[in-house]
């Protein structure tokens, strides 16, 4: 018999999307058992990839990135000499979910990638600290955050995976000698990070409810969210709102 029930709610929730979560929302909760402003389990763990200088893995419910960061030499911007460069690069391959494709970034990650980007440059990460030699020579950090498993708000757990790993990171010692850079990769230093961010992401579903931390399924009902980033003394540091519902 409860085998019958499992299956009779499993065919509904697949024929009958909408009205499955409407059922639940009507109630006051989710087809989780959240309530709707309950956010899901967060577990973070630093230093995972023994080949980058910087690295973290997240679990959001069962949503599981991996960042990892490397830092290499190049040559600082001419209008900025004394910086280095931060460029994050969000995956979401068929390997995590059957909603993305094989080949180049899609406009998810894309746009993830850009806004993380803009979040942490010069905000999070004091970009002059990446100076090796003024005008010569500078460190830029390549973050690169996998999806493992996408079971919806990837932009909340890349967040905190982008963090951890900074907080994780040790970059080189180096020096510039006669037009050389030499690094000393046993030894590194902290970066001086000048806030801590904390997200959460609130979904409207259905244009009915709005949920915290929506997963997949919810998403896929989604006709808009709202990110909200604070830092750790509780001061707002960005609001970013995506699709067209109010």
């Amino acid at each position: 018999m409860a085998g019958s029930v499992a299956f009779a709610i499993e065919a509904f929730k697949r024929i009958h999307p909408v009205e499955f979560e409407r059922r639940f929302l009507s109630q006051g909760t989710r087809h989780d058992g959240r309530a709707p402003g309950q956010f899901r389990a967060l577990s973070v763990a630093k230093g995972t990839i023994s080949t980058a200088h910087g690295s973290s893995t997240v679990r959001l419910g069962n949503t599981t990135v991996v960042c990892g960061i490397k830092a290499e030499v190049c040559e600082p911007d001419v209008k900025t000499p004394d910086e280095g460069y931060l460029v994050t690069n969000v995956d979401l391959s068929p390997m995590c979910s059957a909603r993305f494709r094989a080949g180049p970034p899609g406009e998810s990650a894309q746009v993830a990638s850009e806004h993380l980007a803009r979040l942490f440059a010069g905000g999070v990460v004091d970009l002059r600290e990446l100076c090796i030699e003024s005008g010569q020579a500078a460190w830029v950090l390549s973050a690169d955050i996998v999806c493992l498993r996408h079971d919806g708000n990837i932009i909340d757990a890349a967040v905190v995976a982008l963090m951890a790993a900074l907080e994780d990171l040790a970059v080189p010692a180096a020096a510039v000698e006669s037009g050389v850079v030499s690094a000393d990769r046993t030894k590194g230093r902290r970066l001086t990070l000048r806030r801590r961010l904390f997200p959460a992401t609130f979904t409207l579903v259905d244009d009915t409810c709005v949920v915290a931390d929506a997963d997949d399924a919810e998403e896929q009902l989604a006709t808009a969210a709202v990110l909200v980033v604070v830092d750790a003394r509780g001061r707002l540091a960005n609001v970013w709102k995506r699709g067209a519902g109010a």
